[in-house]
C-alpha cells in the first residue's frame, strides 16, 4: 500500500502543529516583553528629559526675578557654552503672546517655533503662583517637541523647550536590534521547539510506523519500542503493544488449530476416499457410482485444500522440504504460460511472455513453477475477457525477478496487504472458483527461498505481482 507524501505526513503531524504553536506564543511573549521595555524606557526617558527641562526653567525663573531680562540673558549666554543648553529654546512671552525675548536652538526652523504656543489659561495665573504647565506637542508633526512653561513676574510666562530628536536617535538602534535580535532568538525558539516536540511525539510516531507496517505487509510482530521515560504516552503505548500481543496470540492459536485440524482430517479422508473408489469399482447401479464419483472429485478437493494449509505452515515454520537444484525462472515461467495459453485463449485474452534470458537461480523448480503457474491463473481469472496478461522475468538490483501484470480491475488498496493471507477472499473474488490459498502458498514458497513478493495496481489500471528471488 503506498504511504502518504512525506509533506502531507509532516504537514499533519503533531509535533509541527506543536511547534507552530509554541513558536507563536514565544513570539507572542518575547515582543509583548521588549514593547513593555521599550514603553517603560521610553517613558523614564520622557519623564528624566522633562525633569530636566523643569529644573532649568525653575532656575532661570530665579535669576530672572533677581535680575531681569539682562541677568537672565547674560547667563543664557554663559551656560550655552554647554551643548546641552546651546540645543535648548528658551522665550519670554507677555500677556498677549508677544515675544519679549527668547532664544532658538540653531537647528529649529521658524514651524518649530510658531507650533510652541503659549499654554492654555495663561491669563488666569496669578502673579506669584509659580505654576509650571507641559506643553506636548502633537506627535503628527515634523518632530516632537518637549516644552514647559511657568507664570514668573511682570505677568509673563517663561517657556524652556528642547527638540526630542536625542531621544529618538537613542531608541533607534534598541528597534533595530529587537528587529535581528528578535528574529534570531525567535528562529531558534522554534526549532528548539520543534525538536522538543519530536522527541516529545516520536513514540506516538513510532506507534502510527508500526500500525502502518502491519497493515502494509500483514508483520504482526512488529512492535513500538517502549520509552525510556514512564509518562502517558508510554502507558499509551505499553497498551498498544498489549493490544498487539493479544491479537498475535489469537491469530497463533486459530493458526495452530487450522494446522491440526488440516492435519488430524489427511488420515480419515483419505480412508474415504479409498472406501468411495473400491465402492465405485464394485457397483453398476448409475446413480450410485454417479454419487461415489462426486464424492471422490469433493474429497480430492478437500484434501488439495488441507494438502496446500500444510504447506503452508511448513513453509512458515521453515520446515517446508525443498529440493534446491540450479534452474532457470525463464524456463518455469515459459512452462507456467504455456500451462495456461489453452485457459486464456478459451476467455479471449491474450496471454504473452517476455523472457529476458537466461536467470539462474537456485531453488526448488516444482514448487517455483507452481508459484508462476499460481500467479498466471490468479490473473487469467481477474482478467476479464479481451484483456491481456504479460509475465516477463528478468534481472533487477542482483534479484532474479518475475513480473505477472493485467489489464484487469486491480487489487484496492485496503485488501493489497490481506489477499497474501490463508483462505482470504475479497469482495472481486467470492464469485470466482478456488479455495484462497493461491496466492498464500505463492508467498511462503518465495518466503522460504528467501525471497519476497509484493503487489500494486499499475498506473493505467490493472495489478502487477512481482516476485525478486536470489541470483544463484
Amino acid at each position: 500500500m503506498s504511504s502518504r507524501p512525506s509533506f502531507e505526513r509532516t504537514h499533519g503531524s503533531v509535533a509541527l502543529r506543536l511547534s507552530v504553536w509554541f513558536a507563536t506564543l514565544f513570539t507572542i511573549g518575547f515582543t509583548a516583553i521588549f514593547a513593555l521595555l521599550y514603553w517603560l524606557l521610553a517613558r523614564s526617558l520622557e519623564a528624566s528629559e522633562y525633569e530636566g527641562l523643569q529644573l532649568r526653567l525653575r532656575q532661570y525663573a530665579s535669576i530672572y526675578e533677581l535680575s531681569g531680562v539682562s541677568g537672565l540673558r547674560q547667563r543664557v549666554a554663559e551656560d550655552s557654552e554647554a551643548p546641552n543648553v546651546r540645543s535648548l529654546f528658551i522665550r519670554l512671552s507677555g500677556p498677549r503672546g508677544e515675544a519679549v525675548w527668547g532664544k532658538i536652538p540653531p537647528d529649529w526652523i521658524e514651524a518649530d517655533v510658531r507650533r510652541v504656543a503659549v499654554p492654555d489659561g495663561w491669563g488666569g495665573w496669578t502673579a506669584r503662583e509659580q505654576a509650571i504647565n507641559v506643553l506636548r506637542v502633537p506627535r503628527d508633526a515634523e518632530r516632537d517637541l518637549a516644552v514647559v512653561s511657568q507664570l514668573i513676574d511682570d505677568n509673563l510666562v517663561l517657556q524652556v523647550g528642547r527638540s526630542t530628536d536625542s531621544r529618538a536617535v537613542l531608541l533607534a538602534p534598541l528597534r533595530r536590534t529587537f528587529l535581528w535580535v528578535g528574529g534570531a532568538v525567535i528562529g531558534v525558539g522554534s526549532l528548539a521547539g520543534y525538536l522538543a516536540a519530536r522527541r516529545a511525539t516520536r513514540p506516538l510516531l513510532q506507534v502510527v510506523e508500526t500500525a502502518r507496517r502491519i497493515v502494509a505487509t500483514g508483520a504482526l510482530d512488529a512492535r513500538v519500542p517502549a520509552p525510556a521515560r514512564a509518562d502517558d504516552v508510554a502507558e499509551l503505548v505499553h497498551h498498544f503493544n498489549t493490544v498487539l500481543d493479544k491479537n498475535a496470540a489469537l491469530l497463533r492459536a486459530m493458526r495452530e488449530a487450522l494446522d491440526n485440524v488440516a492435519h488430524d482430517l489427511r488420515t480419515p479422508l483419505t480412508g474415504l476416499r479409498g472406501s468411495a473408489e473400491i465402492a465405485l469399482l464394485q457397483t453398476t447401479d448409475p446413480v450410485a457410482r454417479d454419487a461415489l464419483a462426486d464424492s471422490v472429485e469433493r474429497v480430492d478437493e478437500v484434501l488439495r485444500l488441507l494438502r496446500a494449509l500444510m504447506e503452508i505452515s511448513e513453509a512458515e515454520a521453515g520446515m517446508l522440504r525443498l529440493e534446491r537444484a540450479p534452474c532457470d525462472l525463464a524456463e518455469l515461467a515459459r512452462r507456467a504460460v504455456d500451462l495456461y495459453d489453452e485457459v486464456a485463449q478459451a476467455k479471449g485474452q491474450m496471454l504473452t511472455f517476455a523472457p529476458g534470458g537466461v536467470v539462474p537461480i537456485n531453488g526448488d523448480a516444482v514448487r517455483l513453477r507452481q508459484v508462476a503457474a499460481n500467479l498466471v491463473d490468479n490473473a487469467c481469472k481477474y482478467t476479464p475477457a479481451g484483456g491481456r496478461i504479460d509475465v516477463r522475468v528478468g534481472v533487477d538490483g542482483g534479484r532474479a525477478v518475475l513480473t505477472v501484470s493485467d489489464n484487469g480491475p486491480g487489487v484496492p488498496e485496503s485488501e493489497q496487504a490481506r489477499i497474501w493471507e490463508r483462505l482470504y477472499r475479497g469482495d472481486k473474488s467470492r464469485s470466482e472458483a478456488g479455495l484462497g490459498l493461491g496466492l498464500s502458498l505463492v508467498r511462503a514458497v518465495v518466503v522460504a527461498h528467501g525471497g519476497e513478493v509484493a503487489v500494486r495496481n499499475a498506473p493505467a489500471g490493472g495489478a502487477v505481482f512481482e516476485v525478486r528471488l536470489p541470483l544463484s
